[in-house]
């Protein structure tokens, strides 16, 4: 396994352990609420679940562990700000068409460019499948997502919120894969379509 156990579970350890150490610590950052460690162990939860589906399972657990590792605000290009940390990070220590699997998949994290493949899928489905979380967690995620994004008014935050939702909502399916789709897109959608009316019984419309 890529940096003797991609997991970090002995961050210490192995020829991995800085790397792991400075993963630690940027998921710790005082300013991250909701893109913390727990986030990133809820992703390995999934990605547990996925797993033999993945034609590049070494692939795919790098990428949940990279992809946000740079979070940074104002700044609106972390993705590609952590799949550069990825790069630089793992030069000299992993085969270079993996380094390029992995960029390509933190990237995609982005949500701005359709996923090239079924490993990509899973990856955005991962990382959306919180969405489909039971409804007080889901607002407990929202809570923190706006504490992040403190830098916004709420006049500037929750249009914007809205815009993303209802892109997300317009798919012909919220999840780009079967087994996400048959275990949590109805919950994602209920939950989206019950948290957008409450934005808009309180008066705020896309922006």
């Amino acid at each position: 396994m890529p940096f003797e156990g991609v997991r970090c579970e002995s961050a210490g350890a192995g020829a991995g352990g800085g790397i792991c150490n400075e993963l630690f610590q940027r998921y710790a950052e005082s300013e991250r609420y909701y893109h913390t460690i727990d986030h990133i162990d809820y992703c390995l939860e999934m990605f547990d679940q996925v797993r033999d589906q993945c034609a590049n399972p070494d692939a795919v657990e790098l990428a949940i562990w990279f992809h946000d590792a740079i979070y940074e605000f104002p700044v609106d290009d972390n993705e590609r700000l952590s799949a550069e940390y990825f790069l630089k990070v793992s030069s000299g220590r992993l085969p270079e068409d993996l380094r390029k699997v992995v960029f390509d998949q933190v990237i995609v994290t982005d949500h701005r460019s359709p996923p090239a493949d079924h490993d990509q899928k899973l990856l955005i489905d991962i990382d959306l499948s919180s969405f489909g979380r039971p409804w007080e967690r889901f607002l407990k995620d929202g809570v923190n997502v706006r504490l992040e994004m403190g830098y916004l008014d709420d006049s500037e935050f929750y249009p914007r919120q809205i815009t993303f939702m209802s892109q997300l909502l317009g798919r012909a399916h919220f999840y780009a894969t079967e087994w996400f789709q048959k275990n949590y897109e109805e919950t994602a959608r209920d939950n989206l379509k019950r948290y957008l009316k409450t934005l808009a019984d309180q008066g705020y419309v896309a922006g």
